[in-house]
């Protein structure tokens, strides 16, 4: 194995000793037994390979001997969590221990754990591959509907997030759209082409790319979109399927409603619409849809399966657990601008899966907080720039015992920065709530950025 140069592809970098290239294999491998020493060899590379905001080298496989080409594969960090492998299948399949290459995978409809200590239940982290995204071959048309929801799309309280709910989040997580700068809060483009030009950057085989299996139009039929399928050449053992990540206007009924110039597009899942969060009437649009569209057993084009997350607005689609965490948002947006006119930039992460809080004597703990503030001591301050985290948690539910199961994760979450409540209720005294929230998220922020707040 050797480290080429990302920027200029045909470089080596330098090659990896014995030891390092069996650590790898060792490490990556599924199945294979780790040894104490691989862990550090494995870091150290990733290191090498990302500096922590950019990918500066590939790390490429020597198992395809004497072939013009090698598998590759890349280094890749969200958020805070640690560096790990991600496979560039553009580059062709492994023949080695890698080809079984993956991250742990998670069971698609496991129950919370909720007499497990705070933090340490089975963390929800993204699907790791973009392969997986597609079903193996020997489900296809035959997948349960369970793993997208029943006819009814009513989901039950507790379960943990189903397979197509998870890779809805890593397609949003990894496209940006958990995430506002500031600067995008005036923006009046739409966010597609941002969605686009991910999804074809993408590779899920040396050929195949998610943006030729991913599409954001519901006027689409599925006869065409799965004739352009059929065309495509595609990777063994998995099924031919097309995906389709759209904004709804509405949840009628089970299918997910698109009103345009047109008329309305209606996407109707055979298997139902699964709701994800607390919102599981689907009354409260919009709404993030994630459909399946496959052939059934008789080989007819149709959407199989979908599910549905609620979207905070059109212009500024962020995703969300519940109506409760909209009036938060709509809180937290209002204080971005306005810390901003006194020099303080924020960025707003909506964490869609669980953050690691480390431990100096112990495993790690992991939590969700609905929110993370960042932002950076203002220049005016005259103090050197250090990074600050307020973490945001909106305190509204119909449900007594799902706020304290929240609460039990608290101490957790003070851990990654300072933790303010925002208490949502249906009454009367709301507003007057969110103006106090208001006040009190952008005064701790102008504090932390070291910016005097004017007397008069």
């Amino acid at each position: 194995m050797r480290l080429i140069d990302r920027d200029h592809p045909d470089r080596v970098k330098r090659p990896l000793s014995a030891e390092e290239t069996a650590a790898v294999r060792r490490f990556c491998g599924a199945g294979q037994d780790v040894q104490p020493a691989d862990v550090e060899r494995v870091l150290a590379i990733l290191e090498e390979m990302h500096d922590g905001r950019h990918v500066r080298q590939w790390l490429e496989c020597d198992c395809w001997p004497g072939a013009a080409t090698q598998p590759r594969l890349t280094a890749r960090v969200r958020e805070e969590g640690p560096r790990h492998f991600v496979r560039m299948h553009r580059y062709g399949e492994h023949r080695c221990a890698l080809a079984s290459f993956r991250q742990q995978p998670e069971p698609a409809d496991e129950p919370d754990d909720d007499t497990a200590p705070p933090g340490r239940h089975n963390p929800l982290k993204p699907v790791g591959d973009a392969l997986d995204y597609l079903d193996d071959g020997h489900e296809g048309a035959a997948r349960p509907g369970g793993s997208g929801g029943s006819a009814s799309g009513t989901g039950e309280t507790g379960r943990r997030l189903p397979r197509l709910g998870r890779i809805m989040h890593t397609l949003l997580d990894d496209a940006g759209f958990a995430t506002v700068h500031v600067d995008a809060l005036k923006e009046t483009t739409n966010s597609w082409e941002r969605l686009r030009a991910y999804a074809d950057a993408e590779a899920m085989s040396p050929e195949l790319t998610l943006g030729q299996v991913l599409y954001t139009e519901p006027w689409t039929s599925v006869n065409e979109k799965m004739g352009a399928i059929d065309a495509l050449p595609w990777p063994e053992k998995k099924a031919r399927s097309a995906l389709l990540l759209f904004v709804a206007d509405e949840i009628r009924d089970g299918a997910a409603i698109k009103r345009t110039r047109l008329g309305e597009r209606i996407v109707r899942p055979e298997k139902g619409t699964r709701a994800g969060g607390r919102d599981q009437r689907l009354t409260l649009p919009p709404y993030w849809v994630l459909a399946v569209v496959d052939r059934d057993r008789e080989g007819n084009a149709r959407y199989r399966e979908a599910f549905a997350q609620h979207a905070y607005s059109f212009r500024q689609p962020v995703p969300l657990e519940s109506r409760y965490e909209r009036v938060t948002l709509e809180c937290l947006l209002r204080v971005m601008e306005w810390v901003r006119t006194r020099g303080v930039e924020v960025t707003l992460g909506k964490p869609l899966f669980d953050r690691e809080v480390r431990q100096p004597d112990g495993p790690s703990l992991w939590c969700r907080p609905d929110f993370e503030l960042t932002f950076r001591t203002a220049a005016s301050a005259g103090t050197a720039s250090r990074l600050h985290r307020i973490v945001v948690e909106t305190m509204g539910a119909d449900e007594p015992g799902y706020l304290e199961r929240k609460s039990r994760t608290h101490g957790i979450m003070k851990q990654r920065g300072i933790l303010l409540e925002h208490v949502v209720a249906d009454d009367t005294e709301q507003r007057e709530r969110d103006d106090a929230f208001f006040r009190r998220v952008g005064a701790k922020i102008l504090h932390l950025a070291g910016v005097r707040r004017s007397t008069g």
